[in-house]
């Protein structure tokens, strides 16, 4: 029996030079379930929900049509398997995302449960127990989902492998979605989405050991702005360093025109600038697909600050 290979999207990705940023969602706050993999298949499948699982979605999507804030869903499975359901949520705001986590005797298929919660009816998480987050350091969800897409097992798995051996808190994770950049991660707080990591060069993120600037390419953007928006956060993040990321960024879009207030230390700084197409790329949204489709690329226009001020932090 001949055996077909399979073209990996991340590959063609690659290979066209695409620049992924501007990729990432835009999120408003993320939930994230800890749920063993053989669960993974059970949130996708569809068809298989209960009334009461439906609803959930149904609720969820009428949130965001009426608020226009998306949210983040990311299942990743738990450090110990079968253990009972428990919940990360982080919500946006100073500095990216805060998280909280939630602790509840559970079993991790009333997984609805802990969206409902979380994300439609808060109120109901005083039936949870509260536990401490972190202090320090970051998440890395890396999707790892090769049933979805072999891109993300092939580049994921050895990502994720490499961050634990690390030491880092990284998470094996279901699909999110941006299979052409496997090995491709959420990092939360911070709420970067990253694109086409290796082993190395993901626990050098982690770490903070290369510079904004080292690592531009591989940015798909940051989650709490929406897509031209991400494009002129990250040639400040470049401008400015790592210390950016502390600082509260909101956006608003015009048209091509993109204006980025950040406030650090109650101080403000305004900046402005067009985000314009480029010419787009042809490629495969899957591994599985041959289909092509047009894949959007931008360009950054020339900047504008208000107050004008010195380019390094701290903003004024």
């Amino acid at each position: 029996m001949t055996r077909t290979s399979v073209t990996l999207c991340a590959d063609e990705s690659r290979a066209a030079g695409e620049d992924p940023i501007g990729t990432a969602p835009h999120w408003a706050e993320v939930t994230v379930l800890e749920l063993d993999v053989p669960v993974w298949a059970q949130l996708r499948s569809v068809d298989t929900w209960t009334p009461a699982q439906s609803a959930v979605f149904a609720a969820l999507r009428g949130k965001v049509e009426s608020s226009g804030a998306g949210f983040g869903l990311l299942m990743s499975a738990p450090l110990s398997p079968g253990a009972p359901l428990r919940v990360r949520h982080y919500v946006r705001g100073p500095g990216g995302y805060r998280r909280q986590d939630y602790a509840a005797d559970l079993p991790q298929l009333e997984w609805a449960r802990g969206l409902h919660d979380t994300l439609i009816e808060p109120a109901r998480l005083r039936d949870w127990d509260a536990l401490p987050a972190p202090e320090r350091g970051a998440d890395l969800h890396v999707c790892t989902h090769g049933t979805v897409d072999a891109a993300c097992g092939r580049y994921g798995v050895p990502v994720h492998a490499a961050l634990r051996e690390a030491g880092e808190r990284a998470w094996r994770t279901g699909h999110f979605g941006g299979h052409r950049f496997a090995a491709t991660a959420v990092e939360l707080p911070s709420g970067l989405l990253w694109a086409h990591l290796t082993p190395a060069l993901a626990v050098q993120v982690a770490r903070r050991e290369v510079s904004p600037a080292e690592v531009a390419g591989h940015l798909r953007g940051f989650a709490g702005l929406s897509a031209r928006a991400q494009v002129l956060d990250r040639a400040l993040l470049v401008q400015h360093g790592w210390d950016w990321l502390t600082a509260q960024r909101e956006a608003q879009v015009d048209g091509d025109l993109v204006t980025l207030t950040a406030t650090v230390a109650g101080h403000t700084r305004t900046y402005r600038a067009a985000v314009t197409d480029a010419e787009p790329l042809l490629l495969p949204g899957s591994s599985h697909k041959p289909d092509r489709a047009p894949v959007r690329q931008y360009v950054l226009g020339e900047m504008e600050i208000h107050p004008a001020a010195p380019q390094a932090l701290p903003l004024l």
